[in-house]
């Protein structure tokens, strides 16, 4: 068991053991609090002397030697250009090194909120699901992110809650009067195995009014962009690095790995937020083609059986799912016919998003 409550800090991935008040880049900006973390990576609130908030992405040592450590940054800005607005800005990169002496890449972005995966385990009495309208408004505002993607032939590869993030306040003033009442957690030194004290942070995601009890008059006036292009492949791809309970069947079959794929991961997601549990477990693993189709099969007395889903909502909720998860790769939907198919919503309805 790990000594640490987050990332593993003295394991030989080699995390950046970062803390507030630190200076990199030089001393151009300072670390304020973490945002948050993963398998590849921790992200810091930093600050410059011009008063600019952003996040900071600092990858372990590990994933900064790997050969494909800089696709992340390609896949970004290829983004970018096709969802302007849909994924978080990428500002700058640059390298640090830490007190071992290891190299770790630093990627600079455009602040962004807390994820929905954050909003989903908040509904812990309830069973860690989202209302149907919720759901529908952040898998919508995806679809049309990976309709754009598709534009460019870029498969995301990680189409899962935490990294569907929600618009978050940019400037300095509004950034201190979001975190006004959470404060920044304190470094708390741990000693790992290997004998080293490291400063160990709670993550604290920028707060925002929004949670899953929230109005579907009110979540219409948010955006949910998507985030992390660690895993991106261009066209076509030999491995997906997902959940294997979560792949398409072509991916566990040794078949073409396409834009389709992400779509089968999208249809996965919008049961999980709408259950609060993955429609598959292991045994699907072993069995990809013959669990689908009959977990497929029975997919209105799974969602019925959840006790999330109106009975008004159980026919159009049920084919929609079965739309993004048809087994057969050619007759599985695009992300833009999932976009266009009815069931959900996408944009925001203030008028000046466009």
């Amino acid at each position: 068991m790990s000594l640490f409550p987050e990332e593993q800090l003295d394991s030989s991935l080699g995390y950046f053991p970062a803390q507030p008040g630190q200076k990199l880049k030089g001393g151009k900006w300072t670390v304020t609090r973490k945002l948050g973390w993963g398998p590849r990576s921790s992200t810091w609130l930093v600050i410059d002397n011009d008063d600019q908030h952003r996040a900071l992405k600092i990858l372990t040592a590990t994933a900064t030697a790997d050969p494909n450590a800089k696709n992340e940054r390609h896949f970004v800005l290829e983004a970018v250009k096709a969802v302007p607005s849909g994924v978080p800005e990428l500002l700058e990169t640059f390298e640090e090194k830490d007190e071992q002496g290891r190299k770790h890449l630093c990627l600079l972005f455009r602040l962004f909120g807390p994820s929905v995966e954050d909003l989903r385990q908040g509904n812990v009495y309830e069973g860690k699901n989202l209302p149907v309208h919720i759901v529908q408004k952040v898998i919508g505002d995806i679809s049309e992110r990976l309709a754009n993607l598709a534009t460019k032939n870029i498969i995301h590869g990680a189409v899962t809650p935490d990294n569907f993030r929600f618009f978050a306040v940019q400037r300095g003033d509004d950034v201190r009067r979001a975190l006004a009442k959470l404060p920044a957690d304190k470094p708390v030194k741990i000693q790992g195995s290997d004998g080293i004290s490291y400063p160990t942070v709670k993550s604290q995601p920028i707060p925002n009014n929004y949670t899953w009890e929230t109005k579907a008059d009110d979540i219409a006036y948010t955006e949910f962009t998507l985030a992390n292009f660690a895993h991106a492949r261009q066209t076509t791809a030999i491995a997906l690095d997902t959940p294997k309970n979560i792949q398409p069947p072509e991916a566990l079959t040794g078949g073409k790995i396409g834009l389709k794929s992400d779509v089968w991961t999208l249809g996965c997601t919008t049961y999980l937020l709408l259950t609060g549990k993955p429609l598959f477990d292991e045994s699907y693993v072993a069995s990809p083609l013959k669990v689908a189709e009959g977990t497929l099969g029975k997919l209105e007395s799974l969602l019925t059986e959840s006790g999330n889903i109106a009975e008004k909502d159980l026919a159009s909720t049920a084919k929609f799912i079965r739309t993004c998860l048809a087994v057969k790769v050619k007759i599985r939907a695009t992300a833009l016919e999932v976009l266009e198919g009815g069931w959900i919503t996408s944009g925001c309805a203030c008028g000046w998003c466009g």
